[in-house]
């Protein structure tokens, strides 16, 4: 049995559903999000394809600028409840195919990257009820909660989908209750718990355990194992993304063509390109982000000049890297080695993607 993969920030493993939704709701709205797609080195042709695979960061990047501008109530909620189960692909199709909701979401859960999510949730059976908790990347944020809020109400609609008689039967919310509560009381149908010690989405163990009507066990297996085979994949393509990113760092200053690269992974220039470009990578933003996480290492240091940190991160002269630093962190060197001898932390303007 394949195992969830592991996520970190900046590998592009991810299927871009959250973002292609959201885009449909700030449109609707008259907000353009185009700026923020920039910023996360992505187009809306881009995010059409079905080969993308967008990372944390870049969907982070994307969520931030929505929250603060589209003018919707419990955002989250608006983009979750608009997801049918389709929109999911295969994984929408084994998930209806399960013998009931239980088995659903067990399947859910185990590919939940390849459904597109941004968080990391696991489900038990407790006292009455199947419990699928959330657990965030981060400290409580807007983007946290718009995470929780989508995948919840996502949760709610599929379920609807599989069988009619799923409901909730409580959700648990870290975050405190607003003016727009009822908002949540309304698409749930049950009862909200704001302000709990946990995030969580409840189902009776009865609806849980209930045979769904659209099961298919032949239908269900051969799902499952097309399934298998594309997280195989993801794991493999992860891989060669982190294993590029180490050799790269291993070669600054110098910055190898990526044919060596290719040579150095025992295959060819064109095959290494077009593998990048199945997981929405490229080599020039593996190359970014290495120099990203590095720069923020370096300016730290109150020893270095900006010229030594240029020359470490592989430009050619200061002005190269003062174009970059305004890009990752909206400063200029300068301000950022008085950020540091101030022994703050560096300034966030956008994340890189991988």
């Amino acid at each position: 049995m394949s195992e969830p993969v592991a996520v970190t920030p900046s590998s592009a493993v991810i299927t871009p559903n959250i973002i292609r939704y959201l885009l449909q709701v700030a449109d609707e709205h008259g907000v353009s999000l185009d700026r923020a797609l920039r910023a996360a080195s992505l187009t809306r042709a881009a995010i059409d394809s079905p080969a993308l695979r967008v990372s944390y960061r870049q969907g982070r990047a994307i969520i931030e600028q929505a929250v603060m501008l589209v003018p919707v109530p419990a955002l989250g909620l608006e983009v979750g409840r608009r997801q049918p189960i389709t929109a999911s692909g295969l994984l929408g199709l084994a998930m209806m195919s399960s013998a009931t909701l239980r088995e659903a979401v067990n399947v859910g859960l185990r590919f939940q990257n390849l459904a597109g999510s941004m968080v990391r949730f696991s489900s038990a059976e407790e006292v009455g009820a199947l419990v699928v908790t959330a657990a965030l990347r981060e400290s409580v944020s807007a983007v946290g909660t718009f995470l929780v809020e989508e995948a919840f109400a996502n949760f709610t609609r599929m379920a609807h989908e599989i069988t009619v008689s799923a409901r909730p039967g409580m959700v648990e919310l870290t975050h405190p209750a607003g003016t727009d509560a009822e908002v949540y009381r309304e698409l749930f149908g049950s009862a909200v718990r704001f302000s709990a010690p946990r995030n969580a989405w409840h189902v009776p163990l009865a609806a849980a355990h209930a045979p769904l009507p659209s099961a298919d066990a032949w239908t269900h297996r051969d799902t499952v194992a097309m399934l298998e085979a594309q997280t195989e994949n993801l794991v493999e393509r992860q891989e060669l993304v982190a294993v590029l990113a180490v050799q790269i760092e291993q070669a600054l200053p110098e910055v190898l063509p990526l044919a060596a690269h290719a040579r150095a992974l025992a295959t060819s220039e064109r095959t290494l390109r077009r593998r990048l470009l199945e997981v929405g990578a490229s080599y020039s933003g593996v190359l970014d982000d290495v120099r990203k996480r590095l720069a923020a290492e370096l300016f730290t240091s109150p020893t270095l000049t900006t010229a030594e940190i240029a020359f470490r991160l592989g430009y050619r002269d200061d002005r190269s890297l003062r174009r970059s630093t305004l890009r990752w962190f909206g400063s200029s060197p300068a301000a950022l080695h008085a950020t540091a001898g101030r022994g703050s932390n560096l300034p966030r303007k956008h994340e890189t993607p991988a």
